[in-house]
């Protein structure tokens, strides 16, 4: 789990794990975000105040029977760059993950169920990405 403890909205982070580099579009502070690394360190970050981010809410995800729930509040599509699913033991402890691809993430505003195979208990985190390239 990554967790930003600033005042600041962080964006742009890149993880890496030995060969492995996944980037966590925007994290708000105060909030956590999974990644499917071991041993995941955060590299350099562009820091923002929040108020930069024109209303930008982070999409959330619940899983639901046969798929995942994607919520957005935002008023315009954001751009999926996928997703962490992390698995956690019945005492809390994470006990391993997958990466969701972009088209596999629904980003957009509004509400989807789109198919995924996630068993109960994992735990979605959407990577959706304000800018488009």
């Amino acid at each position: 789990m990554l967790e930003n403890t600033s005042a600041l909205a962080a964006y742009r982070i890149p993880v890496t794990s030995g060969s492995r580099t996944v980037e966590v579009p925007v994290l708000l502070p105060g909030r956590r975000i999974g990644v499917v690394l071991d041993q995941p360190v955060a590299g350099p970050v562009a820091w923002l105040p929040p108020e930069s981010l024109g209303g930008f809410t982070p999409v959330t995800a619940d899983v639901v029977p046969g798929g995942v729930r994607y919520r957005s509040g935002n008023c315009r599509a954001l751009t999926s760059r996928g997703a962490a699913v992390l698995f956690r033991a019945p005492d809390g402890r994470i006990t391993g993950g997958e990466q969701l691809p972009p088209a596999n993430v629904w980003c957009a505003p509004g509400e989807k169920v789109l198919p995924a195979a996630v068993p109960p208990g994992g735990e979605v985190f959407p990577y959706c990405d304000l800018r488009t390239e």
